[in-house]
């Protein structure tokens, strides 16, 4: 990697996209130092991921120029990017499970070897060049692993090593610590600073602002598509930066105040074991949050899973209020469950449909006749749905893969509010949503405990479950290993201690 360090990496003058008359990105001026963590930061919808785009060949920019060390270049798709040096690290985890590691690192760019006229793919070398950039990122695994054993940070890290390969001078990373545990986070952080350190120019994004703060030479904020401000990472501050993105909107740091739990129980699960999980006990009652905190595969989804009948149910019973429950996803929707799933790409949304038809998905009886579809009666619902939650969209008709993650969450979420359910399960409800969505979110919640609902939420990140939960239970390794009240003394650090195995 050869940088010239008198010229900024990249230079964009004025760039603005439009979209069917919409103009989602207007006059943005950004440049990337060598060497530099240069973080951008917005709401959802506020424009990050549709420059990101510009940047890495996706999309073409309907104004503006950009340049490179001095040099103008146009893209006009992604090939043509990382020719020059431009990687980008993506939400989401894109890998084949079954592939060894290696493989994974080099799909796409294989290397390959001629003998005697064949063509055969080069296993040594690629092997040589895996493992030579895995321990430059100080991490020690055996590349020859199928991928699917791997941890959600390992995982990761096999996503910066398909990037790093190609020695690029420009790496963008997308919401990388998306569901990792604090541990992981700290340590692909580490990684990340340790990049830049060995010349490679970072564009950081992330709805993290601590991580933002901690780690970025200088934070560019977005709001409504334009560039707000530029200011360097020493004189930046939480604080600072949420006015920024908010505008005249208003922000409050959520706590829920009041609690709704009743004695009836909604659920119960008893001695459940599946192939992840070993038994698990644990109750739900009407108007409670009831909090599942762990580290990243600790179980916490496999309750999910096992509840809305995704998992086989190997040993134990359920009960939805009071009466023998056999867990399917048919009598789970007819038992009055939702799931909101953590990973909303793979197992929530259906890409090429609109906002209304993933909307109204799950409750297609309630807007038809004889088998016949209301439209009316569905638009309706789905434009209720997109004011109640903000959707930052084109209308119901947009297709729901063009909206932000943030946006796409919502959706899904409206998705369950529009019908009548009484067991909400939420498995990373927040995960890659601004702070204005999530407090959407948070209060969405707690109306939804007001109104007599249960709702088991999981989550990663524990200062949300200490805010919302009036129960927190932890699972370790598929087991329940504790029960705590969150508002309790030195909560937070009894609970982290259990996350990591410290209570049995």
């Amino acid at each position: 990697m050869v940088t010239d360090n008198t010229k900024n990496v990249i230079e964009v003058n004025g760039i603005g996209k439009e979209f069917n008359g919409v103009w989602v990105l207007k006059d943005i001026n950004f440049d990337l130092k060598p060497g530099e963590i240069h973080s951008v930061v917005g709401e959802n919808g506020a424009g990050k991921s549709t420059f990101i785009k510009i940047l890495s060949g996706v999309h073409q920019p309907s104004e503006g120029g950009m340049w490179m060390e001095g040099k103008p270049v146009s893209f006009s798709n992604v090939r043509q990017s990382e020719t020059v040096g431009i990687r980008t690290v993506h939400q989401e985890v894109n890998l084949i499970p079954f592939f060894p590691i290696y493989k994974n690192i080099f799909v796409g760019s294989e290397e390959k070897i001629k003998l005697a006229g064949i063509t055969y793919l080069d296993d040594k070398k690629m092997k040589k060049k895996a493992k030579d950039v895995i321990k430059s990122l100080g991490i020690d695994f055996d590349i020859n692993k199928p991928t699917m054993l791997l941890n959600a940070s390992m995982k990761r890290i096999v996503e910066i090593s398909k990037v790093l390969i190609h020695e690029p001078k420009v790496i963008i990373f997308d919401e990388p610590t998306t569901s990792l545990g604090l541990d992981e986070r700290k340590r692909l952080l580490k990684i990340i600073i340790g990049l830049k350190e060995k010349g490679h120019s970072i564009i950081y994004i992330s709805h993290n602002l601590e991580e933002i703060t901690s780690i970025s030479d200088r934070i560019t904020v977005f709001r409504d598509g334009m560039k707000i401000d530029t200011m360097s990472g020493k004189e930046a501050s939480i604080d600072k930066i949420i006015p920024m993105m908010l505008g005249d909107k208003t922000y409050s740091c959520y706590i829920k105040k009041d609690s709704y739990c009743t004695d009836e129980v909604y659920f119960e699960a008893a001695n459940i074991y599946t192939n992840r999980l070993k038994n698990v006990s644990f109750k739900l009652r009407k108007g409670e949050v009831l909090g599942v905190a762990g580290v990243v595969g600790a179980g916490k989804t496999e309750i999910a899973r096992a509840m809305f009948g995704i998992d086989k149910l190997e040993k134990g019973t359920m009960k939805v209020k009071g009466k023998d429950y056999s867990p399917t996803p048919q009598n789970a929707i007819h038992s009055g469950m939702a799931l909101v799933p953590e990973e909303r790409q793979a197992e929530g949304l259906i890409p090429n449909f609109s906002v209304l038809q993933n909307t109204t998905l799950t409750y297609l009886d309630n807007w038809s006749r004889c088998g016949v579809i209301d439209n009316k009666k569905e638009i309706k619902v789905a434009n209720e749905y997109i004011n109640k939650l903000s959707i930052k969209t084109t209308g119901h008709s947009q297709l729901i893969k063009f909206l932000s993650g943030g946006n796409q969450q919502k959706v899904i979420l409206s998705r369950w509010l529009n019908g009548n359910f009484s067991i909400g399960i939420f498995d990373e409800p927040t995960k890659g949503i601004d702070i204005k969505a999530k407090e959407d979110i948070y209060h969405m919640i707690e109306k939804l405990a007001k109104e007599g609902k249960t709702v088991l939420m999981l989550s990663s990140y524990l200062p949300e479950l200490l805010c919302l939960s009036d129960r927190i239970i932890v699972v370790h390794e598929g087991e329940l290993v504790g029960e705590f009240n969150p508002k309790e003394s030195n909560a937070e650090e009894k609970i982290m201690n259990a996350m990591l195995g410290g209570v049995k």
